[in-house]
Protein backbone atom coordinates (compact mmCIF):
# COMPACT_ATOMS: atom_id res chain seq x y z
CA UNK A 1 0.00 0.00 0.00
CA UNK A 2 1.54 3.15 -1.14
CA UNK A 3 1.76 6.67 1.17
CA UNK A 4 -1.62 8.26 -0.70
CA UNK A 5 -3.38 4.67 -0.68
CA UNK A 6 -2.97 4.60 3.03
CA UNK A 7 -3.88 8.54 3.40
CA UNK A 8 -7.36 7.37 1.68
CA UNK A 9 -7.80 4.23 3.50
CA UNK A 10 -7.12 6.57 7.06
CA UNK A 11 -9.59 8.83 5.64
CA UNK A 12 -12.00 6.48 5.19
CA UNK A 13 -11.73 4.75 8.70
CA UNK A 14 -12.21 8.07 9.97
CA UNK A 15 -15.78 8.26 8.44
CA UNK A 16 -17.07 4.67 9.11
CA UNK A 17 -16.02 5.02 12.83
CA UNK A 18 -17.49 8.07 13.30
CA UNK A 19 -20.71 7.36 11.07
CA UNK A 20 -21.07 3.86 13.62
CA UNK A 21 -20.65 6.09 16.53
CA UNK A 22 -23.52 8.34 15.76
CA UNK A 23 -25.69 5.48 14.72
CA UNK A 24 -24.97 4.81 18.10
CA UNK A 25 -26.12 8.02 19.76
CA UNK A 26 -28.94 7.99 17.30
CA UNK A 27 -30.10 4.55 18.01
CA UNK A 28 -30.20 5.08 22.13
CA UNK A 29 -32.00 8.34 21.43
CA UNK A 30 -34.83 7.39 19.21
CA UNK A 31 -35.76 4.03 21.60
CA UNK A 32 -35.33 6.47 24.47
CA UNK A 33 -38.08 9.09 22.36
CA UNK A 34 -40.39 6.23 21.49
CA UNK A 35 -40.21 4.63 25.01
CA UNK A 36 -41.45 7.69 26.88
CA UNK A 37 -44.38 8.38 24.50
CA UNK A 38 -47.43 5.96 25.47
CA UNK A 39 -48.46 4.12 22.84
CA UNK A 40 -51.40 5.79 21.87
CA UNK A 41 -48.93 8.59 21.21
CA UNK A 42 -46.85 6.94 18.74
CA UNK A 43 -48.62 7.02 15.23
CA UNK A 44 -48.96 10.81 15.76
CA UNK A 45 -47.33 12.29 12.73
CA UNK A 46 -45.27 15.51 14.71
CA UNK A 47 -43.79 12.48 17.07
CA UNK A 48 -42.76 10.51 13.85
CA UNK A 49 -41.42 13.61 12.60
CA UNK A 50 -39.63 14.39 15.42
CA UNK A 51 -37.70 11.27 16.11
CA UNK A 52 -36.58 11.21 12.20
CA UNK A 53 -35.34 15.10 12.13
CA UNK A 54 -32.84 14.02 15.52
CA UNK A 55 -31.87 10.95 13.89
CA UNK A 56 -31.15 13.46 10.64
CA UNK A 57 -29.46 15.54 13.15
CA UNK A 58 -27.30 13.25 14.27
CA UNK A 59 -26.39 11.77 11.25
CA UNK A 60 -26.20 14.98 9.09
CA UNK A 61 -24.60 17.85 11.03
CA UNK A 62 -23.33 16.57 14.04
CA UNK A 63 -21.19 13.85 12.05
CA UNK A 64 -20.02 16.35 9.32
CA UNK A 65 -19.11 18.35 12.57
CA UNK A 66 -16.93 15.42 13.87
CA UNK A 67 -15.28 14.57 10.45
CA UNK A 68 -14.54 18.34 9.72
CA UNK A 69 -10.61 18.58 11.06
CA UNK A 70 -9.82 15.18 9.19
CA UNK A 71 -11.49 16.51 5.84
CA UNK A 72 -9.43 19.53 5.80
CA UNK A 73 -6.28 17.29 6.44
CA UNK A 74 -7.00 14.98 3.73
CA UNK A 75 -8.02 18.08 1.37
CA UNK A 76 -4.93 19.34 2.07
CA UNK A 77 -2.94 16.54 1.65
CA UNK A 78 -4.14 15.21 -1.55
CA UNK A 79 -3.98 18.78 -3.04
CA UNK A 80 -0.19 18.88 -2.12
CA UNK A 81 0.45 15.55 -3.49
CA UNK A 82 -1.32 16.57 -7.12
CA UNK A 83 0.48 19.58 -7.28
CA UNK A 84 3.86 17.77 -6.53
CA UNK A 85 2.91 15.08 -9.31
CA UNK A 86 2.69 18.00 -12.01
CA UNK A 87 5.93 19.33 -10.71
CA UNK A 88 7.71 15.89 -11.41
CA UNK A 89 5.37 15.37 -14.74
CA UNK A 90 6.57 19.01 -15.87
CA UNK A 91 10.03 19.12 -14.24
CA UNK A 92 9.24 22.58 -13.26
CA UNK A 93 10.72 24.07 -10.13
CA UNK A 94 7.58 25.64 -9.10
CA UNK A 95 7.28 25.48 -5.33
CA UNK A 96 3.80 24.63 -3.75
CA UNK A 97 4.31 27.34 -1.53
CA UNK A 98 4.07 29.92 -4.09
CA UNK A 99 0.46 29.43 -4.50
CA UNK A 100 -0.56 30.85 -1.75
CA UNK A 101 -4.06 32.66 -1.51
CA UNK A 102 -5.27 30.86 -4.71
CA UNK A 103 -4.39 27.43 -3.41
CA UNK A 104 -5.51 27.86 -0.03
CA UNK A 105 -9.15 29.07 -1.62
CA UNK A 106 -9.28 26.38 -3.20
CA UNK A 107 -8.95 24.07 -0.71
CA UNK A 108 -11.10 25.72 1.35
CA UNK A 109 -13.75 25.46 -1.26
CA UNK A 110 -13.15 21.63 -1.82
CA UNK A 111 -13.61 21.06 2.14
CA UNK A 112 -16.79 22.94 2.15
CA UNK A 113 -18.31 20.80 -0.76
CA UNK A 114 -16.82 17.50 0.66
CA UNK A 115 -18.31 18.21 4.15
CA UNK A 116 -21.59 19.29 2.14
CA UNK A 117 -21.59 16.04 0.65
CA UNK A 118 -20.56 13.62 3.77
CA UNK A 119 -23.62 16.15 6.01
CA UNK A 120 -26.34 15.24 3.51
CA UNK A 121 -25.94 11.38 3.23
CA UNK A 122 -28.23 10.34 5.38
CA UNK A 123 -31.21 12.86 4.14
CA UNK A 124 -30.05 12.07 0.44
CA UNK A 125 -30.50 8.46 0.95
CA UNK A 126 -31.76 6.82 3.86
CA UNK A 127 -34.18 9.37 5.75
CA UNK A 128 -37.40 7.92 3.42
CA UNK A 129 -36.39 4.55 4.59
CA UNK A 130 -35.95 5.00 7.94
CA UNK A 131 -39.03 6.98 8.44
CA UNK A 132 -40.99 4.20 6.55
CA UNK A 133 -39.66 1.28 8.83
CA UNK A 134 -40.12 3.46 11.58
CA UNK A 135 -44.35 4.25 10.52
CA UNK A 136 -44.35 0.57 9.64
CA UNK A 137 -43.30 -0.72 13.35
CA UNK A 138 -45.11 1.38 15.31
CA UNK A 139 -48.29 1.18 13.44
CA UNK A 140 -48.04 -2.82 13.95
CA UNK A 141 -48.20 -2.03 17.57
CA UNK A 142 -45.27 -3.02 18.91
CA UNK A 143 -44.24 -3.63 22.27
CA UNK A 144 -41.15 -1.23 23.60
CA UNK A 145 -39.00 -3.86 23.38
CA UNK A 146 -40.16 -5.05 19.63
CA UNK A 147 -40.10 -1.56 18.66
CA UNK A 148 -35.91 -1.32 20.44
CA UNK A 149 -34.98 -4.42 18.45
CA UNK A 150 -36.46 -3.28 15.38
CA UNK A 151 -35.14 0.09 15.26
CA UNK A 152 -31.50 -1.51 16.46
CA UNK A 153 -32.09 -3.81 13.46
CA UNK A 154 -32.30 -0.69 11.13
CA UNK A 155 -29.58 1.20 12.29
CA UNK A 156 -27.24 -1.86 12.14
CA UNK A 157 -28.38 -1.99 8.55
CA UNK A 158 -27.65 1.34 8.06
CA UNK A 159 -24.00 0.73 8.96
CA UNK A 160 -23.58 -2.03 6.71
CA UNK A 161 -24.98 -0.30 4.12
CA UNK A 162 -22.70 2.43 4.29
CA UNK A 163 -19.23 0.70 5.31
CA UNK A 164 -18.48 0.72 0.85
CA UNK A 165 -19.79 3.96 0.49
CA UNK A 166 -17.54 5.54 2.74
CA UNK A 167 -14.56 3.53 1.49
CA UNK A 168 -15.94 4.70 -2.15
CA UNK A 169 -16.24 8.21 -1.24
CA UNK A 170 -12.71 8.86 0.49
CA UNK A 171 -11.06 7.09 -2.87
CA UNK A 172 -12.96 9.00 -5.14
CA UNK A 173 -12.59 12.38 -2.97
CA UNK A 174 -8.89 11.91 -2.94
CA UNK A 175 -8.03 11.21 -6.63
CA UNK A 176 -10.33 14.32 -7.44
CA UNK A 177 -8.64 16.28 -5.13
CA UNK A 178 -5.47 15.06 -6.65
CA UNK A 179 -6.21 16.01 -9.78
CA UNK A 180 -7.32 19.09 -8.70
CA UNK A 181 -3.95 19.62 -7.34
CA UNK A 182 -2.49 18.42 -11.10
CA UNK A 183 -4.37 20.81 -12.90
CA UNK A 184 -3.19 23.83 -10.72
CA UNK A 185 0.26 22.46 -11.06
CA UNK A 186 0.16 22.28 -15.10
CA UNK A 187 -1.61 25.85 -14.52
CA UNK A 188 1.50 27.13 -12.82
CA UNK A 189 3.80 25.29 -15.16
CA UNK A 190 2.50 26.47 -18.55
CA UNK A 191 1.47 23.50 -19.55
CA UNK A 192 -1.28 24.13 -22.23
CA UNK A 193 -2.31 20.58 -22.55
CA UNK A 194 -2.47 16.73 -21.22
CA UNK A 195 -3.70 13.50 -21.65
CA UNK A 196 -4.87 10.79 -19.91
CA UNK A 197 -2.99 7.90 -18.21
CA UNK A 198 -5.27 4.93 -17.86
CA UNK A 199 -3.79 1.83 -16.46
CA UNK A 200 -4.63 -1.28 -18.27
CA UNK A 201 -5.13 -4.36 -16.59
CA UNK A 202 -7.78 -7.24 -15.91
CA UNK A 203 -9.75 -4.41 -14.01
CA UNK A 204 -9.52 -1.49 -16.40
CA UNK A 205 -13.35 -0.51 -16.89
CA UNK A 206 -14.88 -0.40 -20.65
CA UNK A 207 -15.26 3.19 -20.15
CA UNK A 208 -11.40 4.02 -19.30
CA UNK A 209 -10.39 1.56 -22.26
CA UNK A 210 -12.81 3.60 -24.45
CA UNK A 211 -10.99 6.87 -23.04
CA UNK A 212 -6.89 5.71 -23.90
CA UNK A 213 -7.58 4.02 -27.17
CA UNK A 214 -8.91 8.18 -28.49
CA UNK A 215 -5.72 8.95 -27.07
CA UNK A 216 -7.10 12.17 -26.69
CA UNK A 217 -5.19 15.67 -26.00
CA UNK A 218 -7.22 17.77 -23.64
CA UNK A 219 -7.12 21.76 -23.23
CA UNK A 220 -6.16 22.71 -19.90
CA UNK A 221 -7.70 25.84 -20.06
CA UNK A 222 -11.17 24.21 -20.50
CA UNK A 223 -10.01 21.67 -17.59
CA UNK A 224 -9.35 24.76 -15.41
CA UNK A 225 -12.74 26.32 -16.06
CA UNK A 226 -14.57 22.83 -15.10
CA UNK A 227 -12.68 22.89 -12.31
CA UNK A 228 -13.40 26.75 -10.99
CA UNK A 229 -17.18 26.68 -11.94
CA UNK A 230 -17.39 23.22 -10.55
CA UNK A 231 -15.88 24.79 -7.02
CA UNK A 232 -17.81 27.82 -7.37
CA UNK A 233 -20.98 25.91 -6.68
CA UNK A 234 -22.31 27.53 -3.44
CA UNK A 235 -23.33 24.65 -1.00
CA UNK A 236 -24.68 27.25 1.36
CA UNK A 237 -27.49 28.57 -0.89
CA UNK A 238 -28.65 25.64 -3.10
CA UNK A 239 -30.83 22.79 -2.22
CA UNK A 240 -29.28 19.43 -2.29
CA UNK A 241 -30.82 18.51 -5.17
CA UNK A 242 -29.61 21.67 -7.48
CA UNK A 243 -26.28 20.96 -6.37
CA UNK A 244 -26.65 17.69 -7.81
CA UNK A 245 -27.70 18.94 -11.34
CA UNK A 246 -25.00 21.86 -11.34
CA UNK A 247 -22.25 19.18 -10.52
CA UNK A 248 -23.88 16.33 -13.50
CA UNK A 249 -24.74 19.46 -15.79
CA UNK A 250 -20.74 20.47 -15.11
CA UNK A 251 -18.82 17.37 -15.22
CA UNK A 252 -20.44 14.42 -16.08
CA UNK A 253 -19.22 10.82 -15.66
CA UNK A 254 -19.10 9.03 -18.83
CA UNK A 255 -21.90 5.97 -18.79
CA UNK A 256 -21.55 3.04 -19.97
CA UNK A 257 -24.30 3.92 -22.93
CA UNK A 258 -21.92 6.47 -24.00
CA UNK A 259 -18.88 3.84 -24.77
CA UNK A 260 -18.19 3.35 -28.81
CA UNK A 261 -17.56 -0.30 -30.03
CA UNK A 262 -15.83 -1.59 -33.10
CA UNK A 263 -15.42 -5.19 -33.51
CA UNK A 264 -16.57 -5.59 -29.93
CA UNK A 265 -13.41 -3.48 -28.49
CA UNK A 266 -14.22 -0.16 -27.02
CA UNK A 267 -12.57 2.52 -29.18
CA UNK A 268 -14.38 5.80 -28.13
CA UNK A 269 -16.94 7.61 -26.02
CA UNK A 270 -19.70 9.73 -27.37
CA UNK A 271 -21.04 13.13 -25.84
CA UNK A 272 -19.59 15.06 -23.30
CA UNK A 273 -17.72 13.69 -20.11
CA UNK A 274 -16.24 15.83 -17.36
CA UNK A 275 -12.50 16.39 -18.89
CA UNK A 276 -10.64 15.34 -16.26
CA UNK A 277 -10.50 11.72 -13.92
CA UNK A 278 -12.22 10.41 -11.93
CA UNK A 279 -14.99 9.45 -14.80
CA UNK A 280 -16.73 6.69 -13.07
CA UNK A 281 -16.36 5.14 -9.43
CA UNK A 282 -13.48 3.74 -7.92
CA UNK A 283 -11.77 5.37 -11.66
CA UNK A 284 -7.90 4.71 -11.57
CA UNK A 285 -6.95 7.42 -14.39
CA UNK A 286 -4.82 10.17 -13.81
CA UNK A 287 -3.12 12.85 -16.33
CA UNK A 288 0.14 13.48 -17.55
CA UNK A 289 1.26 16.48 -19.37
CA UNK A 290 1.95 16.64 -23.42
Amino acid sequence: MNHFDKMMYEYYRVLNNAWKGQIKVSAKQAIQMLSDLPKHERLKDSHIDDIVQVVNMNMGEEFASLVRQETKAFTTKSMRLGINDAVKDVKSNISVGLYGIRQQKLETQINKQNLFWIGNKFGTDMEAGFKKSLIEAVSSGYTKEMLANKLQEQFQHLGKQSTVYWQGLAEHTGLRIREFGRLEGYKKAGVRGYRLLVILDDRTSEICQALAAEDRVYPLDEAIDTMESLLSIDTTKSELAEVKEQTKKLAPWVAEKQIRYENDKPVGVNGDHTPFPPFHWKCRTTTVVV
